[in-house]
């Protein structure tokens, strides 16, 4: 009698523990039916203010068809929240929140928001991590003396802009000649390889702005700024960078320092991919308090800084002042100093950000890694979100494949079955 009184309490105990505390498994390959990296690590920035707003007809199976693609999401451990606005019994709150198509699915944390439609995984994970973004979100690139501008030239930026602002950046021309400080909402100032040296009252700015905690991100060219050069110790050693590794990855030419090894104090999250220098200078640095080196990119321990014509056989000359790698290419900075501290990050390559370069091997991760760790979101770069599984047959496909479920396999089982009679009536 006392078994048969504790296995229904036992039942139904259990089945109230599944309910408050529920076990999923996904055991898809690539783990379509969990969070991803990038989702859990901005639910986990965002917290518990999250709100889910669907502007859906009260239509049973499109809102359980929701329902399941945000499954993963509202089991999280921020429980966000998920209701429901009818845009045609309720058209004054889809007028008043803007709601340009039936479906969409609104992101809202405090006053920012996020519109996502269609709603599928990805652009889900990326309005994530565009909510989760602390601190401001315009990057200046700096024009007027000689820098890469904005637009869709080779060495152009536009294609950096394009990803950036889908991180929820924005990157904006602004030319220091035209104001007399760097505006205060700036999250970092994009410095990518000038050609004419700043005036006085330039490098000026510059030194007030990272006084006041600034972020700086700076592609060198030929010159070796002044301001680097007194603040951080670096100096330019002769040559560019040739790299014999750069052949194992299918590059032509050996003036590309291949980066392999990531400093995971700049990029905490990288994946095993390498990044490509093209025509990067070799560096060296001492810095002065408050500043400190806190990582540096290097190129492999086949490189060596070229002062010669990049033709013909190769070699290093010790006589020429030629070191034998690995050689530092890119280093971060930041200030000792109490309250916010300043970061600056020196790349000797001035086309690693350009059009034909952002896409070769990982050189947009690297770029992107670095912005994040500049504005201080370095806890959001995670690796690249696996895409949904979308199968979509042609019909011939879709046909065959029907007509091999329907009558092949069943008359596979047949065949089968009495292949197996007649061996064991053999028997």
């Amino acid at each position: 009698m006392l078994f048969l009184a504790l296995l229904p309490a036992c039942v139904l105990l259990a089945a109230l523990v599944a309910e408050r505390y529920p076990l999923r498994v996904d055991l898809s390959e690539r783990g379509i039916h969990s969070l991803s990296p990038t989702a859990a690590q901005a639910l986990a920035t965002i917290g518990t203010d999250l709100e889910m707003v669907a502007f859906l007809p009260d239509r049973p199976i499109e809102r359980a068809n929701l329902e399941r693609r945000l499954a993963p999401y509202l089991a999280d451990a921020s429980h966000p929240q998920l209701r429901y606005i009818d845009p045609e019994a309720d058209p004054e709150s889809a007028r008043d929140n803007a709601v340009m198509r039936t479906g969409e699915l609104h992101l809202r944390l405090g006053e920012r928001q996020e519109v996502v439609f269609p709603v599928r995984r990805q652009a889900i994970d990326a309005a994530l991590n565009r909510l989760a973004l602390k601190g401001e979100r315009w990057i200046l690139n700096l024009t007027g003396h000689g820098e890469a501008r904005i637009d869709d030239a080779p060495d152009g930026l536009g294609r950096l802009a394009g990803h950036l602002d889908a991180l929820g950046y924005r990157l904006l021309s602004f030319d220091p000649r035209q104001l007399q400080q760097i505006p205060d909402n700036a999250a970092m100032l994009l410095i990518a390889a000038p050609t004419e040296p700043y005036p006085e009252a330039v490098e000026r700015m510059l030194g007030t702005y990272l006084a006041r905690g600034g972020r700086l991100l700076w592609l060198l060219g030929d010159d070796m700024p002044g301001l680097l050069s007194e603040r951080l110790g670096l100096r330019q050693l002769p040559g560019i960078v040739v790299d014999a590794a750069a052949a194992r990855y299918g590059l032509e030419r050996p003036d590309n320092a291949v980066v392999g090894d990531w400093p995971p104090v700049l990029l905490p999250q990288s994946r095993d991919v390498h990044a490509v220098l093209h025509r990067a200078s070799a560096l060296a640095a001492d810095p002065v308090p408050p500043w400190r080196l806190v990582a540096t990119l290097r190129s492999s321990a086949l490189s060596w800084n070229e002062t010669g014509l990049v033709s013909g056989r190769l070699n290093r000359d010790p006589d020429r002042s030629e070191q034998q790698g690995p050689l530092v290419v890119g280093a971060g900075f930041e200030t000792e100093e109490p309250g916010p501290a300043a970061k600056i990050v020196v790349l000797g390559s001035a086309q690693l950000l350009g059009n034909t370069r952002l896409g070769v091997a990982g050189n947009l991760e690297l770029t992107l890694g670095l912005v994040r760790w500049l504005t201080d979101n370095a806890a959001l770069a995670s690796e690249t979100t696996p895409v949904d599984l979308d199968i979509r047959w042609t019909q011939s496909t879709a046909a065959w494949l029907a007509i091999g479920l329907m009558t092949g396999l069943p008359l596979a089982y047949l065949l089968a079955g009495l292949w197996l009679r007649r061996r064991r009536r053999a028997t």
